[in-house]
């Protein structure tokens, strides 16, 4: 098969499986047990590491043999570069072909990974907030935002250079995430007015939600800063990198719901009312008291609930899978080619979540807002991608204008009638 089947044939089962991750993730979210919704965000991101993890089998099943030859080539590389000393140009030739580059790089103590695992611990712990309190579509979408944060992270604190392309961009996509959570407000906000009793609560918690998937996305873009950081300066094959950071944020995590589960938001009485911020950011159990999380009562709810117990290992199936394709798109094909598919999947969570076959509470209604926030997202990840190149064909309309300009003076000068005559 061709490399440009392969990278096809990745990229549609990549869409499937991110698509399918999130999908699954807001009907585990969705689902009754016990008397109570399923709304255990920090017990989901245990779930999303354990996938991440799944990335060190699959590592030293299709990849450590490779590894291994590259750093013997390695090694015959610099047994020939004793001998060609002399050969100044050869060495350089080597020197330009990343193998040797990345190869003399020192490997990655794989405890510095607890800071990316860290980080993602915060972000998707928030982001699982998020799809909670939001539409499926909408969370996906809001995903987009990372660009703007990322952007704003790599200009002020790594002070990278951005071209012309970039600055377009990022206005672009800034307009694109701001009326794509606009929609979600404004539909939650007619949905109070129609429900009297109801009145202000789902506009509250979609505000929450969207505010929140923006504070995610931002320590997401910190996060990526130190992946960009280790991938630059030491050794690390991709899936070793999720794979550990996959380990250390399982047992941060878990770490944080043994303290989350003896921390008490309060105890709504039977027939009373809870505050907005236990409904919001805490979950109840069988005696009605909220915790920041209670993985006890979790994993009570999974054995109570059929759908439970198979929706939660397909999650898992499918958030290995997207991370392993992934990691494969960018080795066979660009980062790019990820960045474009990515938002691909957002479209097919949108689709998806607008068939009315769907669960009464997760089918979705046409916003031409949305979908209008949707396509400038989407423009403006074309163009920070290099899909669009805007800056590149000014350049070449530029200098087309000039050579015919160029091209006419000469014909004035040798007495041929010109163009415009």
């Amino acid at each position: 098969m061709s490399p440009i089947k392969v990278l096809i044939l990745l990229s549609v089962f990549y869409v499937l499986a991110g698509a399918c991750n999130a999908i699954f993730s807001k009907y585990i979210v969705a689902q009754n047990a016990l008397g109570h919704k399923f709304s255990h965000n920090w017990f989901l991101n245990v779930v999303m590491f354990i996938g991440e993890s799944m990335g060190i089998p699959v590592y030293y099943l299709l990849f450590k043999k490779k590894e291994d030859e590259e750093l013997k080539a390695k090694q015959a590389l610099e047994e020939e570069k004793e001998h060609d000393a002399e050969d100044p140009e050869k060495i350089k030739e080597d020197e330009e072909n990343n193998t040797v580059k990345d190869l003399e790089k020192p490997e990655i103590k794989k405890i510095l990974l607890a800071i990316p695992g860290f980080l993602d611990t915060c972000s998707t712990g928030l982001a699982n907030i998020g799809l909670i309190l939001l539409p499926g579509s909408i969370y996906q979408m809001l995903k987009g935002s990372l660009i703007i944060m990322t952007f704003i992270m790599s200009k002020f604190v790594v002070k990278n250079k951005h071209t012309c392309d970039h600055y377009i961009a990022i206005p672009i996509s800034t307009l694109g995430v701001i009326l794509v959570g606009l929609s979600a407000y404004l539909s939650a906000s007619d949905k109070d007015e129609s429900e009297e009793e109801n009145k202000g609560s789902d506009a509250g918690q979609t505000l929450l939600g969207i505010i929140l998937m923006l504070i995610a996305m931002f320590i997401l873009s910190i996060q990526f800063i130190f992946d960009e950081f280790f991938m630059r300066k030491y050794r690390c094959h991709p899936l070793i990198c999720i794979g550990y950071e996959g380990v250390f944020g399982f047992f941060i995590n878990l770490f944080l719901c043994a303290i989350f589960y003896f921390i008490k938001c309060g105890k709504k009485e039977e027939g009373g009312e809870s505050n907005f911020f236990m409904e919001n950011m805490c979950s109840p159990d069988e005696d009605n008291v909220y915790r920041p999380e209670n993985i006890v009562y979790a994993i009570k709810q999974i054995g109570d609930s059929t759908a439970l117990a198979v929706l939660v290992p397909i999650a898992i199936f499918f958030m290995s899978s997207f991370n392993i394709l992934g990691v494969s798109i960018t080795k066979y094909g660009s980062a790019t080619t990820r960045s474009v598919t990515d938002n691909v999947r957002s479209f097919l969570v949108w689709l998806f979540f607008l068939i009315p076959l769907n669960q009464d509470d997760l089918i979705e209604t046409f916003s031409f807002l949305q979908l209008f926030g949707f396509l400038c997202i989407t423009a403006g990840a074309f163009i920070y991608n290099g899909i669009f190149k805007i800056e590149e064909r000014r350049i070449k309309r530029k200098k087309k204008i000039n050579l015919d300009e160029l091209d006419q003076d000469k014909l004035i000068k040798s007495g041929r009638p010109t163009t415009n005559e």
